[in-house]
């Protein structure tokens, strides 16, 4: 009986020996199994991915000239709305008229008017001006999709507006405009002095003519 204990006890010795190496082992294959990916990578991944707020912030380029509003801004528009809009610099000039800053033109004059000067109401005319006497050494600022804008000539205008017709009566006698309309009214009005040949106002409206003095 004594001789069978004595030999039992190497045997359970080399048995604890390896559950001992076994566990060590599965231990150490746990370990080399863990990710190895770095929290501060993903969330620099994540942040490197996050939007610019800036790319929200409206180019030259994109400030262009369609039938419903110049840049940023369209006719129908609530006013308090273009008042806040995003990346663009807004003033009011009086009640219900508030200038715009034009990006990369600091020479060009834009407003936006609401209907009837209602603040609670909609933008029923959007306009971009320099004096007249300077039009001839503007550059850059809003352009149509047919490249017409301000410091164009009269010719190229009518070639890339044939429906374009003059409004007989503008209310200003030495000014001309051409109107162009818009397939849900309204429209785009090109302004000339009499006698001249460069345009220096354009105007989106929701009627067939711009206001002679915005704040008048």
């Amino acid at each position: 009986m004594s001789t069978r204990m004595r030999r039992a006890g190497p045997v359970l010795g080399l048995a604890a020996s390896a559950v001992l190496v076994l566990g060590l082992s599965a231990c150490s294959g746990t370990s080399t199994e863990q990710p190895t990916s770095n929290p501060e990578s993903t969330e620099s991944t994540a942040q490197t991915e996050t939007p610019d707020p800036e790319e929200s912030t409206p180019t030259p380029e994109a400030w262009a000239i369609t039938e419903t509003g110049i840049g940023p801004f369209e006719i129908g528009m609530r006013y308090a709305d273009a008042l806040t809009s995003p990346g663009s610099e807004v003033g009011e000039l009086c009640e219900g008229v508030a200038q715009v800053t034009v990006p990369d033109a600091p020479d060009m004059t834009m407003w936006v008017m609401a209907s009837e000067h209602n603040p609670e109401s909609t933008l029923a005319e959007i306009s971009v001006s320099v004096p007249a006497d300077t039009v001839e050494d503007v550059a850059g600022g809003p352009e149509s999709d047919k490249g017409i804008g301000l410091g164009s000539s009269l010719d190229d205008m009518q070639a890339a507006y044939p429906e374009a017709r003059e409004l007989d009566d503008t209310g200003v006698p030495d000014r001309v405009m051409y109107y162009v309309p818009a397939d849900g009214g309204g429209g785009i009005i090109f302004t000339l002095t009499r006698g001249g040949d460069t345009i220096w106002q354009i105007s989106v409206t929701a009627g067939d003519a711009p206001s002679y003095e915005p704040c008048a």
